[in-house]
């Protein structure tokens, strides 16, 4: 055989494909994150702090027994608060699942962890990002309650948990109900996390 000619398993004209990338659409019992980044632009401080305040006075402390090395210390504000920096407190008042009620009323998943991120670029603005990490537990019922929402995308739904997800659950719903700032939106990053990334959780 000519070393020029293409051998059995060499056909002319063909590449070697890299495997074919499977739609996302998420299963049951994997771990998904989605992480939402927004530019904020602080417009009022003073009222930022104000929602601060309510949040506090609203709270409830439950002691469940008392110390007796602590007997000696009188009640006041909590150790852990907000700091006095806008884009602190404004850290402070993010909850990253905010949205999330249906999802997890519905028991399409539980969540596993929350984080966020507060990095401000001048006095008056910044960027903000949270993730919400969570383990599928009932893909269809986050399918069907995106569908009731945006009927006219079910077959994105049905092809895509990320884009599922977004119109079930407004990523950028924990900006929403923060006064005193004004927001652009930004990236949403939603990710399949494989089990070894995850660790045992």
């Amino acid at each position: 055989m000519d070393a020029n000619e293409p051998g059995l398993f060499d056909l002319p004209g063909r590449e070697r494909s890299a495997t074919p990338e499977l739609p996302l659409r998420g299963r049951n019992r994997e771990t998904w994150a989605r992480t939402t980044t927004a530019e904020v632009t602080i417009i009022d401080a003073g009222v930022l702090h104000e929602a601060v305040a309510r949040i506090e006075d609203d709270a409830v402390t439950i002691r469940l027994r008392a110390d007796p090395d602590l007997e000696n210390i009188e009640p006041g504000a909590p150790d852990v608060g907000p700091a006095s920096g806008a884009f602190d407190t404004l850290g402070w008042l993010i909850w990253p699942t905010d949205g999330m009620e249906g999802l997890l009323e519905a028991g399409a998943f539980r969540i596993l962890s929350v984080d966020s991120e507060v990095v401000a670029e001048s006095v008056d603005r910044g960027t903000v990002s949270w993730t919400v990490t969570v383990k599928l537990t009932n893909v269809d019922e986050l399918r069907r309650l995106a569908a009731e929402a945006h009927p006219d995308e079910a077959g994105l739904i049905a092809d895509s948990l990320a884009v599922a997800w977004r119109l079930a659950a407004d990523p950028f719903a924990p900006l929403r109900s923060i006064p005193g700032t004004a927001w652009r939106p930004g990236q949403v990053d939603v990710e399949h996390l494989p089990t070894k990334a995850v660790g045992n959780r």
